[in-house]
């Protein structure tokens, strides 16, 4: 179909990716932690696993570099067109609630249909 024509895929979790995006304030770290590698957010120095509510666990941590850095939902964006610059951006119901415009208004952002089986989503060009 000839829909991805032209279209630089990125991996955002990828290390090459994450090294060369911008400094975020607010972020999770992709940690070691008994044995698995989890995502600890990063608060006050501290790094928390949520464990519900308002209860967190506070685990051990060591150095960590951009690599392992993923930003939180309010940094993302910011975060990720710092590497992309895109020039248009589709975004869903709830990312309109909290995508900051303000931080790209060089972008164009669109909205995007509901989608109730979306393995049968595309856009015409």
């Amino acid at each position: 179909m000839g829909l991805l024509d032209g279209v630089r895929v990125e991996r955002s979790s990828a290390p090459q990716f994450r090294a060369r995006a911008a400094a975020v304030s607010d972020y999770f770290v992709d940690q070691p932690y008994e044995g698995e590698i989890v995502r600890a957010r990063y608060r006050d120095g501290k790094l928390l696993l949520h464990k519900g509510g308002d209860r967190f666990l506070e685990i051990p941590g060591g150095e960590f570099g951009p690599e392992q850095i993923s930003p939180t939902r309010d940094t993302r964006f910011v975060w990720m067109q710092s590497v992309i610059r895109c020039t248009h951006y589709v975004a869903g119901a709830s990312e309109q609630d909290y995508v900051n415009k303000a931080d790209a208004p060089e972008v164009k952002f669109v909205r995007r249909d509901e989608i109730s089986d979306s393995g049968k989503s595309y856009t015409e060009g």
